[in-house]
């Protein structure tokens, strides 16, 4: 997969507060470019089409947060915590997340564009209907998070717990799982047509079918 990493401005901004900005942006209609946020816990804002480019953040907390239809492009999130966040319609295109929390995060009918989400705890986090595109998830905890009705294209998988993941309605076709932990996914017929598994999951997969094997 060749991903597009986030192309970030040498010239870039560390001097003001997350929460200050954001207001700022949503109130004037405007972008918000080229801004490193850190140690910020940013609570009940509510936001929409706000488009967020060339930012760094780290640390920052979203708490109870509001972001319909807001992008993040060529941006790097750090150790930090968009649990809940409601991004319905929303982008993140280009963009790092690393060693944070998107617990039950909503980004329901949004675009998710050459994207990596690495060592990231997404549990319960809710991708129904986003469009993937060049997007890899790496050593993340994605269990019982909702993937159904997605569009894929160049969707990785490496060393995730996708335990009850549910992927209804997702074509997974040529999509590597192996070494993954894919117990209990859902799924209600078709999906994994043309994925790849070993030879363990394919035993388990079967199982779940109602198949039994015997010798």
């Amino acid at each position: 997969m060749r991903r597009q990493t986030p192309q970030l401005c040498v010239d870039i901004n560390t001097r003001e507060s997350a929460l200050d900005v954001l207001i700022n942006a949503d109130m004037n209609e405007l972008d918000v470019r080229n801004y490193v946020f850190f140690d910020e816990t940013i609570e009940g804002l509510n936001i929409s089409d706000v488009e967020i480019s060339g930012c760094i953040f780290r640390n920052c907390k979203f708490r109870n947060c509001q972001f319909e239809g807001v992008s993040f492009n060529n941006c790097v999130f750090e150790s930090c915590d968009l649990s809940l966040l409601y991004m319905s319609q929303g982008s993140i295109m280009r963009t790092e997340i690393k060693n944070s929390k998107i617990l039950g995060i909503n980004l329901t009918f949004g675009i998710v564009n050459n994207v990596l989400f690495e060592s990231t705890v997404c549990r319960f986090a809710n991708f129904s209907e986003v469009r993937f595109t060049n997007t890899e998830f790496k050593d993340c905890d994605m269990n019982s998070a909702s993937m159904d009705k997605c569009r894929v294209k160049q969707l990785a998988f490496s060393g995730c717990d996708l335990s009850g993941t549910n992927f209804c309605h997702t074509p997974l076709k040529s999509v590597d799982l192996r070494g993954n932990e894919i117990n209990g996914m859902v799924f209600v017929g078709g999906e994994l047509e043309g994925a790849v598994v070993d030879t363990a999951q394919a035993i388990g997969l079967v199982k779940l079918l109602g198949v039994e094997v015997k010798d």
